[in-house]
């Protein structure tokens, strides 16, 4: 089958899953910031981003060996599932030990159960899931999505609006749909059979946590990048900034859910065997389509902010558009750094992306310590812009030496350059600013249309 058919085919695919459900969830906002006052939502947010820090320790990233893994022809995917769901429930059991400590954390306190329940059910759904992946259940793997996303706002508006159990409700809605959604996954691909414990070795054990481990301190270091700025945030201003701050991140998340689709369907197209010229080649075509989309979709939600804001949100969060053009930004350049450590996946080259996030990391805590004191959440806002653009360019630069992507330097700069300009006429009030951002929006989208034109007809 045509390598950019299948890609596309899949993306459509994981769309359906991802891109839908985030996109129903994202419609969600409205019920969320009228049932929970700013504070309240400022809490379940730090809630449940704690708990998204704490996954990747508790299982020590191992779903990503999973997937890595459970793709190769050769490896044994008994071994591989079992060392995966063992490794979660190790990791668990670890975390309960450790609970007593967690539990002095003052925002925790009464709420340590459920961050508990969160991590240990996104944990293992995403072991499930992912295996279900390298089983060759594409489309399972689809449903899943869209189960979980159904049962997520069925579970939200049972416990917000029904019974209103405010931030408890929350939580728990999101344990509750993974919880379901990994029993279906594990009883509909039938993953008891390769459930053995005589499965395991040490061998297999050892090389996927060597793959898995480098990316606990990745991850965590992409969750500075991400969220360390909303703890500063609720010290210095408040807990309603962090709320604000928190609606401002969602709307952004167009892109990143329009990544993540891709990434879900790149990983399978990524890791086919092929000569390095063809690869390379193969390579550079998509990075040049997925640019250009990320560039064109970052410039319409840009123009769009105070709309988007204004129908997604409550009057009391409106001034959370002032944030959005900034981390949009942000967003665009996470996405094509993103890409990038896909090269590092194939050349399992792990410890890189470590590094080159924690260099992200650094920038971002140095950027914080200082700007949000002086300009409180617009400070964080460009911290995290200036982390991923570090990224983007150390991981350009460096994985030139495994596999050289073409790039279109002046059309990148150039888009580039109009986003930012966009992101500026819009803080400053500019007189005519809509004029000018519709402007620079046409600008972006006409300096893409022959690689996205390109693309279809490769397709068709």
């Amino acid at each position: 089958m045509n390598p950019y058919r299948n890609l596309i085919s899949n993306t459509a695919l994981f769309g359906l899953s991802t891109f839908g459900a985030r996109f129903l969830t994202f419609l969600l906002t409205p019920f969320y910031t009228r049932v929970l006052s700013s504070a309240e939502y400022g809490v379940t947010d730090l809630l449940l981003q704690t708990g998204n820090l704490i996954i990747p320790i508790a299982s020590v990233g191992i779903a990503n060996a999973v997937i890595r893994y459970g793709l190769e022809q050769t490896s044994d995917k008994r071994s591989v599932f079992t060392t995966g769901l063992l490794v979660t429930l190790a990791g668990f059991f670890l975390l309960l030990l450790a609970a007593p400590l967690l539990d002095r954390i003052a925002f925790l306190s009464g709420y340590l159960w459920l961050v508990l329940l969160y991590v240990l059910a996104a944990n293992i759904h995403s072991v499930c899931n992912q295996f279900a992946r390298t089983m060759g259940h594409v489309r399972l793997f689809a449903l899943d999505g869209v189960l979980r996303t159904v049962l997520t706002i069925v579970f939200n508006i049972l416990l917000l609006a029904v019974f209103p159990m405010g931030v408890t409700g929350y939580v728990l809605a999101n344990v509750l749909a993974d919880g379901i959604t990994t029993v279906f996954v594990f009883l509909r691909a039938k993953q008891w059979r390769h459930l053995r414990l005589s499965a395991v070795n040490r061998r297999d054990t050892a090389r996927m946590l060597r793959y898995s481990a480098p990316l606990v301190p990745n991850n965590l270091c992409g969750w500075i990048i991400n969220i360390s700025d909303r703890y500063l945030i609720a010290l210095l201003v408040g807990n309603a900034a962090t709320g604000i701050y928190a609606v401002a991140n969602k709307i952004p998340t167009i892109l990143l859910t329009v990544a993540n689709t891709f990434s879900s369907a790149w990983q399978l197209s990524a890791l086919a065997e092929r000569p390095k010229a063809e690869k390379e080649r193969f390579f550079s075509n998509v990075f040049t389509v997925y640019s250009a989309i990320a560039f064109v979709v970052a410039s319409g939600v840009i123009l769009t902010a105070q709309i988007s804001t204004r129908l997604l949100a409550a009057p009391d969060y409106y001034e959370a558009w002032r944030y959005v053009p900034v981390l949009t930004l942000a967003t665009t350049f996470a996405c094509l750094g993103s890409f990038l450590s896909s090269i590092y996946m194939v050349e399992l080259r792990s410890t890189a992306t470590l590094v080159t996030t924690l260099l992200g990391a650094v920038c971002n805590l140095a950027g914080n310590s200082f700007l949000i004191q002086w300009w409180g959440s617009m400070g964080a806002a460009i911290s995290t812009l200036a982390s991923y653009l570090l990224i983007f360019a150390v991981r350009a630069v460096h994985t030139r030496t495994m596999l050289r992507i073409r790039w279109d330097l002046p059309k990148f700069l150039l888009c580039f350059l109009l986003l930012g300009a966009q992101c500026i006429m819009m803080e400053a009030g500019a007189p005519l600013w809509p004029l000018w951002s519709s402007l620079c929006f046409l600008l972006v989208a006409a300096s893409n249309f022959k690689p996205l034109r390109r693309a279809v007809k490769q397709t068709v």
